[in-house]
């Protein structure tokens, strides 16, 4: 005859840790370090340059035109996108190849750009250390 303690009661089965999503918000501030002058080749020829996406970025947020789609914080140390549809729609297919904002959406994150989702004053917000107003 089997005993009840071999059974596999709901009592005694192990809870299963379910492992949580941890995004490191590490933040080294590159706010104050000195930004060294543009090297030249030092051929004297200029070659027209494709800016890639974090320049096209900083031009789009630093636009004022813009400043009711994307805008950067008061700090200037994150943005912000203000109206998902008028990104798709006015600035994407201005600026990239595309008009769909989850196409912009995984250039931010391909990037390295990081989004906060604490409650606060940057809540929903984008940044990277080295994407700064101004730099």
């Amino acid at each position: 005859m089997m005993n009840p303690d071999d059974y596999d009661s709901p009592r005694k089965r192990k809870k299963i840790k379910i492992k949580e999503s941890v995004i490191d918000h590490t933040y080294r501030d590159y706010s104050q370090v000195e930004v060294p002058p543009e090297d030249d080749d030092g051929d004297g020829s200029q070659r027209p340059i494709q800016p890639n996406f974090p320049a096209k970025l900083h031009d789009i947020v630093s636009n004022p035109e813009y400043r009711h789609i994307i805008a950067w914080q008061p700090h200037g140390r994150c943005w912000k996108v203000i109206d998902k549809y008028l990104l798709s729609t006015v600035i994407c297919p201005k600026y990239f190849s595309h008009s769909k904002f989850e196409s912009f959406n995984r250039s931010v994150n391909g990037w390295g750009f990081k989004r906060l989702l604490n409650q606060g004053p940057d809540y929903k917000c984008y940044y990277h250390e080295c994407f700064l107003r101004g730099r």
